[in-house]
């Protein structure tokens, strides 16, 4: 054959020596009917003349596209961006394409979904900021045949996968990591009320405290928003230093929240980690390039996304027997900004 013709599937039959049918059955996998012979010979021509079958023909039989949507909230940053490279290679290993969008806020994604459903996209996986909204435009997904899962987000409906980290025990354990250094005057840079991850962030630091025996006290906690000029954030960590008495300790709301905290500090005159510590949450490229490197808890967002892939194959291929739900851990990572274990407790 030449290599610079595609090869029909009816010249595969007649080389096979079987129908059409057949073949097309061996293609799209419907072989339990067939003799095992049969389903060798046929496999063994597609294998032979390098068949690779139309995306497009396919696509009128079948009803699909091999494509798949991947809507980041935060392209621009790099813990959000690390999602494409995993998503894209299962999707290419499995067959599928990715079209990737950006959508910052509700009215964005209602858009970026109006294009995608254009498109013809079989599934779409959505990497959010856990920032409750309208999610009226994924309701209708299924409806339309299109299987979805969000990332970091609450499930809009029964219909649309999830996968999740636990953002609660995660920031108990930072805690607790904390108070085993000594700390007993641990405080919190929390995020807007607007986010899940933030709610569930002070309720791990409430529970991280119960669990050492430590009072929760609110002049501790200082609320934030991450648009925000860095400014209010080293504001409110002054405001922590001149409390009597000052926290000796803190988690901020993410990695750069953090590293705005542990810069104030220094320009306070403190040592970071021998008078004060420094926890984050993202775990950042920046975070161990900080001085010191940052302590702080990885965010599994690599893992979610191959596991939301994964989950959305499943469904649309009907061989994870419906899998809606995917919880994942989030890691403590200690590296220098907490300092050594000390026996004593700082008073």
């Amino acid at each position: 054959m030449s290599s610079t013709r595609r090869v029909t599937i009816r010249e595969i039959a007649e080389m096979s020596q079987v129908s059409v049918s057949t073949v097309s059955n061996v293609l799209n996998g419907r072989t339990t009917a067939m003799s095992a012979e049969t389903l060798q010979r046929v496999r063994r021509v597609v294998a032979e003349v390098r068949y690779r079958p139309s995306s497009v023909a396919r696509g009128l039989v079948t009803g699909r596209t091999s494509t798949i949507g991947l809507v980041l909230a935060e392209i621009e940053t790099s813990l959000f961006f690390s999602a494409i490279g995993s998503v894209e290679h299962l999707a290419r290993e499995a067959g599928y394409n990715v079209i990737v969008c950006h959508a910052r806020g509700a009215r964005d994604e209602r858009e970026v979904v109006s294009l995608l459903r254009a498109k013809g996209v079989d599934g779409i996986v959505f990497v959010s900021n856990s920032e409750k909204d309208d999610d009226s435009h994924l309701l209708a997904l299924p409806a339309a045949g299109i299987q979805a899962v969000v990332i970091n987000r609450p499930r809009p409906g029964r219909e649309i996968g999830r996968v999740t980290w636990d953002d609660r025990k995660s920031v108990a354990a930072a805690v607790e990591h904390l108070h085993a250094l000594g700390h007993r005057r641990i405080a919190h840079l929390r995020g807007p009320h607007s986010r899940q991850s933030a709610k569930a962030r002070l309720s791990g630091y409430r529970m991280g405290l119960r669990s050492c025996g430590l009072p929760f006290r609110s002049e501790y906690v200082r609320l934030g928003d991450y648009n925000d000029d860095p400014a209010g954030w080293a504001a409110s960590t002054c405001e922590l230093l001149a409390l009597d008495p000052a926290p000796t300790a803190v988690i901020g709301a993410d990695d750069s929240v953090a590293a705005v905290a542990m810069r104030t500090v220094q320009q306070a005159g403190l040592r970071v980690p021998d008078d004060f510590a420094v926890v984050g949450v993202d775990d950042q490229m920046f975070a161990p390039l900080l001085n010191p490197a940052l302590t702080t808890i990885r965010l599994p967002i690599r893992e979610a996304a191959e596991g939301a892939f994964t989950m959305l194959l499943g469904n649309l291929t009907e061989e994870a027997g419906g899998m809606r739900d995917l919880r994942l851990p989030a890691q403590l990572v200690v590296r220098e900004s907490c300092g050594g274990a000390e026996r004593t407790a700082r008073n």
